[in-house]
């Protein structure tokens, strides 16, 4: 038993990495390790079908961490059964519920893979999930960020949809949907891709998203997606990232591919489960219309913009030792900040929200990017809402 940071203990045995015991090494080298996350609270009833899951994936190198949020249901019973069944899941209970996003930082502080999953506990992975994503970074021509694969959706315990990402119209038109984008890892590189070889259609059922472009939300849930450590390292330590209490997805992803890209995967490669207690979606999907309230309690999209950009600010000097440029700063907060709808200045309707920040931490930034380049960026915010409603309201208007 070992107190972690005084609010979580890990129930087990020590974690060893699950070995693949199939084909003999070819070399030193391994595939990288997976660190699945699964967070829990109170979803005792789902909980031993999302962690066997994780279990049952064909990819060999996979650490599993539970992060029980204090649950009060079936819950403990339930994680005694994993660590009995799988003495390799490691279980941090926490004292207090906190919410999604401070457990998840808990199971990132405890993870070691170079590659983390963030499951939700009502949520199951396919059993190809983790070998898809892997086998998708490592084949990829630019090292983006994160991977995104489709979900399906279930009420309860039946399949309705076999999608839920909002990019599937844009994938019709095959807008961006590059063959060339990956180089198959498993034909250059035979001696360090021990599993089966991937079919050939994965090569058309991969799509690059730019960074800078996050005009549009084209991403699946938490459940979906597969992060590069380095890339969770930019933005997890956030401070004010706790106190969002859910949705780290709209934050992480936003955040992330805006500064490195990102890649769908034209797969279904996991399960959303509908159960009447979901925070975000009350139902399954309909094309051209939302399945949850605009602007509502569970949407904290225009909440989790501003803190990416906050964070950005604050940490503006690690930001621009780490970027090519510093116009990639500047751009990455004006798109952050234009996505409609736009976020405008809480003290000056007329002003952006970022045209607010470049102002009260003019200063700061300056010390970083020089006065004149800070000057010039906050002349080009001054007028950023005005742009961001004309450029919207062209494109509802009927063509011609």
């Amino acid at each position: 038993m070992r107190l972690m940071d005084d609010r979580t203990i890990k129930i087990g045995k020590d974690l060893k990495h699950k070995i693949w015991a199939g084909a003999e090494k070819a070399s030193t080298f391994d595939l990288p390790m997976v660190s699945v996350i699964v967070v829990n609270y109170n979803y005792g009833r789902f909980l031993r079908q999302a962690v066997d899951s994780v279990f049952a994936q064909n990819y060999p190198n996979i650490e599993c961490i539970i992060v029980d949020n204090a649950s009060t249901d079936e819950s403990a019973e339930v994680l005694l059964e994993i660590a009995a069944d799988y003495p390799s899941a490691v279980v941090l209970r926490r004292a207090r519920n906190e919410g999604q996003c401070a457990a998840c930082v808990d199971g990132f502080a405890a993870s070691s893979g170079e590659y983390i999953v963030f499951l939700d506990a009502d949520d199951v992975l396919v059993s190809a999930f983790v070998e898809t994503h892997v086998f998708v970074h490592l084949s990829l021509r630019l090292p983006v960020g994160l991977t995104s694969s489709d979900m399906m959706q279930a009420l309860n315990s039946r399949i309705v949809l076999s999608t839920i990402r909002g990019d599937n119209a844009q994938a019709l038109e095959k807008t961006k949907n590059a063959a060339d984008l990956l180089r198959n890892f498993d034909s250059i590189c035979p001696e360090f891709w021990p599993l089966q070889k991937m079919d050939a259609s994965i090569k058309t059922q991969v799509r690059l998203i730019e960074p800078m472009n996050v005009a549009s939300w084209v991403w699946s849930p938490t459940s979906g997606n597969c992060f590069r450590r380095d890339a969770l390292d930019l933005f997890i330590g956030d401070p004010a990232l706790p106190g969002l209490r859910y949705a780290i997805d709209t934050y992480l992803i936003r955040g992330i591919s805006v500064l490195t890209g990102s890649v769908l995967i034209d797969r279904p490669l996991s399960i959303y489960r509908m159960h009447g207690g979901n925070g975000f979606t009350k139902h399954p999907h309909l094309h051209g219309v939302l399945n949850y309230d605009r602007f509502g309690p569970n949407d904290l999209d225009l909440r989790s913009r501003e803190m990416i950009i906050d964070h950005c600010v604050a940490n503006a000097r690690m930001f621009n030792s780490r970027l090519p440029e510093a116009s990639c700063f500047i751009r990455a907060l004006e798109a952050i900040n234009d996505i409609w709808p736009p976020l405008r200045s809480r003290n000056n309707a007329a002003k952006s929200y970022l045209a607010e920040r470049l102002e009260t931490e003019a200063d700061a930034l300056a010390d970083v990017f020089g006065r004149k380049l800070v000057a010039y960026w906050r002349a080009r915010q001054r007028h950023s809402i005005i742009r961001a409603l004309k450029a919207w309201s062209a494109r509802l208007l009927p063509r011609k």
